[in-house]
């Protein structure tokens, strides 16, 4: 890789990235390529919708995403940098506006260049958990789960656990007799 500052760039979104997986209940992050690693899976195990084949909507709990930072990724002016950058993976029957059934398009909403990995991740959670929802049709990639979840605000968030793990500061003093 003859960027040096990109390089450094991906080693430190490797660093964190890995971090935050390790602080996760409910991220695996899978390097797809040698260190410092440009291409990821992100494997989330939260409540999120799906469609199912009668066309119920049901709670699920397997999502994943493909996060690919391209070699002009910190200089690009390209409108279209979110959809280069993201591939949703699985399922297919996803069910929120921000995220197409028919093609393999996520929008996170404004990706600038330079956006770390850690940031992606969490938009993405957001999504999956409906934490984060745009509810306009004309800005949606899918119009139906948009004009669904219109009517059904009152579900949302789907899951409302952290993405990284509290930590729980337990300290005892003991008294004397």
């Amino acid at each position: 890789m003859a960027d040096r500052i990109m390089e450094g760039f991906l080693s430190r979104q490797y660093e964190a990235g890995m971090q935050l997986a390790g602080e996760s209940d409910l991220l695996d992050l899978v390097p797809l390529a040698t260190p410092p690693p440009n291409r990821y899976m992100a494997h989330f195990t939260c409540r999120g919708l799906t469609r199912s084949r009668s066309g119920e909507i049901v709670e699920a709990n397997d999502f994943a995403v493909e996060i690919w930072f391209p070699d002009d990724y910190l200089r690009s002016r390209d409108p279209r940098l979110p959809y280069r950058v993201l591939s949703w993976l699985m399922p297919r029957s996803i069910w929120h506006p921000n995220i197409s059934n028919e093609l393999p398009l996520i929008c996170v909403g404004r990706l600038t260049p330079g956006t770390d990995l850690v940031t992606i991740i969490y938009q993405v959670y957001e999504i999956i958990t409906y934490n984060k929802v745009t509810m306009v049709e004309t800005d949606a990639l899918n119009k139906e789960a948009c004009a669904w979840a219109r009517r059904h605000l009152h579900r949302f968030p789907i899951d409302r656990r952290p993405l990284k793990r509290r930590s729980l500061d337990l300290s005892f003093k003991l008294q004397g007799k």
